[in-house]
Order: structure tokens, then C-alpha cells, then sequence
């Protein structure tokens, strides 16, 4: 089994009710079938979070909004397989919008990924 961190930013927290955890997974699993497991695990509001989905030059295309071990899962040079990628023991994932820009207050939460 492999151990993976979870953190979950802005609008995937109201489907997890946390910002994070560590969750077991079996080896060999791909990004895609993890994703999967934590849809079943969250439902459907998670899943709508987790995917942007569209259309470019009228084809539909379905990506993960995902960083993997602090980038994104879309970015060829760091993940050339894409969601294929297997999963290892140690990884950590970020789900959610991730922005960046502002800063948080004084006594309040700051919920950009660099700044946790």
C-alpha cells in the first residue's frame, strides 16, 4: 500500500469538511485511479472540483485540476504520462483552484498552496 498526502484548497474543502490526510492506497495505482477512489470516497461534488472540463475548437476535453508532488499533473515535462502516471508511496497532492496573488490578513487563513 502506498501513503499519500491530500491537501484540499478553496472550493474542494466544502466536499472533504478538511484540509487534509493521509490515505492509503493500493501500489501500482494511476493518478486517474486515484482520482476515481477519491470520488467514490467524496462524490460527485469533489469530482466537479477536481475536473475542469470544456470545449477547444469544439472538441470536449476533461483535465484534472490537480498538482502532483507541487506541479501540475498537465505539465509534460514533469509528468509525461499525464494522469498514467503511477502513484508512489510519499506522493502528496494538492486538489482545488490554486491561485496565487494577495495576501491573507492578520488572523486569517491563507490558502495558497506555497504559503501552507
Amino acid at each position: 500500500m502506498a501513503k499519500v498526502t491530500c491537501k484540499y484548497f478553496v472550493n474542494v474543502l466544502s466536499a472533504t469538511k478538511k484540509d487534509s490526510e493521509v490515505v492509503e492506497v493500493p501500489d501500482g495505482l494511476t493518478v486517474e485511479e486515484f482520482l476515481e477512489v477519491m470520488i467514490q470516497k467524496y462524490g460527485n461534488d469533489f469530482g466537479k472540483h477536481v475536473y475542469a472540463t470544456g470545449t477547444v475548437a469544439g472538441e470536449p476535453f476533461k483535465t484534472p485540476n490537480i498538482y502532483l508532488n507541487k506541479k501540475r499533473i498537465q505539465w509534460v515535462q514533469d509528468f509525461p504520462e499525464g494522469v498514467k502516471t503511477r502513484v508512489k508511496d510519499g506522493d502528496e497532492f494538492w486538489f482545488g483552484l490554486i491561485v496565487g496573488g494577495g495576501s491573507a490578513q492578520k488572523g486569517e487563513r491563507c490558502y495558497v498552496p506555497c504559503c501552507s
